[in-house]
């Protein structure tokens, strides 16, 4: 019998696990999507200005910010729409991809040790330099990555058709 989260940081930490590499109840997870992923169609634009691989660094770039954070920089910053918002970057390799897809584990890793040795009270502290609280940010980073797994879906069904 699974087990519940019995807070909410193991909530959180468990939609981290299921929408990163778990089996989450919508489908793929983003790994589980992204370890599939012909790499030659990664730079493909379709739909918008955007190829898998730069949506792919976009969320590296948001992680990044959640994990420097959560380790106390009140200097670093990422603004919506800004020049580290939204990175372009072109795969020439497939090794370029996968160290792309490597880049994102060890974030994913990284913030899953710091929450791991979090407790509920992290959940009230003011993000280092925002007006908002790590309890509005951590939930949020599953979301974001749900949002563009379905983008990075859809992408890449175009490309191949």
């Amino acid at each position: 019998m699974l087990s519940m989260p019995v807070n909410q940081l193991d909530i959180i930490i468990n939609d981290l696990k299921q929408c990163f590499d778990g089996r989450p109840w919508y489908g793929d997870s983003l790994m589980g999507k992204l370890n599939t992923l012909d790499w030659q169609y990664v730079n493909e634009r379709r739909y918008g200005n955007k190829s898998i691989a730069v949506l792919v660094r976009h969320m590296l770039n948001w992680r990044v910010f959640v994990l420097k954070k959560l380790e106390g920089d009140f200097e670093y910053d990422l603004v919506i729409d800004g020049p580290n918002d939204w990175t372009e970057v072109n795969i020439s390799k497939e090794e370029e991809w996968e160290g792309l897809r490597s880049e994102l584990q060890q974030t994913q890793e990284a913030i899953l040790h710091i929450l791991s040795n979090s407790s509920d009270d992290l959940l009230t502290q003011k993000v280092p330099g925002k007006k908002y609280t790590f309890g509005n940010v951590l939930p949020s980073i599953s979301q974001h990555d749900i949002y563009h797994l379905g983008q990075i879906a859809m992408l890449y069904n175009m490309a191949k058709s």
